[in-house]
């Protein structure tokens, strides 16, 4: 678990929560055991792990490799490819996150947690509250907490942590505050933000070592540009 999921720990996730786009209406693909029969074209190449079903004709397909089927008495050649990017909706809110990443939720009374991470340091949260909670307070009170869990595990602030920071989040360039620290020889960074979604309170806790910049930012971006 990351240094931020240590502090929210209270809030562990238990259960995923993934929904991609729904296939074509007219195409249905099922990734089953081959069936050592000859059901279409390329049967035998190796890698095969799909089979497609169009108009009754079964064929056998791999991830990213070209095929041609015949619709109408036309050859039209297809790729079946899998979602890079996945879709959450759940609590009010929703947002895209990359495939590699890994998302879990957790509901307790008056609050949703959502934890977004990879198997590097990338690691991001959102807390739906649906009680009555004012969002300066609660913005201070988790810097306090992140700060003084830190602290007790021996992590060293940098000067200037504690600054602002901005993000766009749900469209808008929502003002945060950003804590640098270091904590067993690793650079880190978080960001807090809270904001209001009409009745709703949310906040978007956000981590990264300074090692995993470039990639983390990138994971951050997918989820952050499309959060509603």
């Amino acid at each position: 678990m990351t240094l931020l999921g240590l502090f929210v720990a209270a809030c562990a996730p238990t259960k995923p929560a993934e929904s991609a786009a729904g296939a074509s209406p007219t195409v249905s693909v099922a990734a089953t055991e081959p069936s050592g029969e000859p059901v279409g074209p390329d049967v035998a190449s190796p890698g095969d792990q799909f089979e497609l079903l169009i108009g009754g004709k079964v064929y056998s397909v791999a991830d990213g490799k070209p095929f041609e089927v015949q619709i109408g008495g036309e050859r039209i050649e297809a790729t079946i490819r899998s979602k890079q990017v996945l879709q959450y909706e759940g609590n009010g809110i929703s947002f895209r996150y990359p495939k590699e990443m890994t998302l879990e939720e957790e509901r307790s009374t008056g609050v949703s947690s959502i934890t977004v991470e990879a198997a590097d340091s990338t690691f991001l949260m959102i807390q739906v509250y649906t009680v009555d909670v004012d969002p300066a307070t609660l913005s201070q009170s988790l810097v306090d907490g992140i700060e003084k869990e830190m602290r007790s595990r021996g992590g060293q602030f940098h000067p200037g942590s504690g600054s602002t920071v901005h993000r766009r989040l749900r469209g808008e360039n929502v003002e945060g505050t950003r804590l640098e620290f270091t904590l067993a020889k690793e650079s880190m960074q978080t960001e807090i933000y809270v904001l209001r979604k009409n009745k709703l309170i949310v906040s978007v806790l956000i981590q990264r070592s300074d090692d995993d910049t470039i990639m983390a930012e990138r994971r951050f971006k997918v989820i952050t540009d499309s959060l509603r």
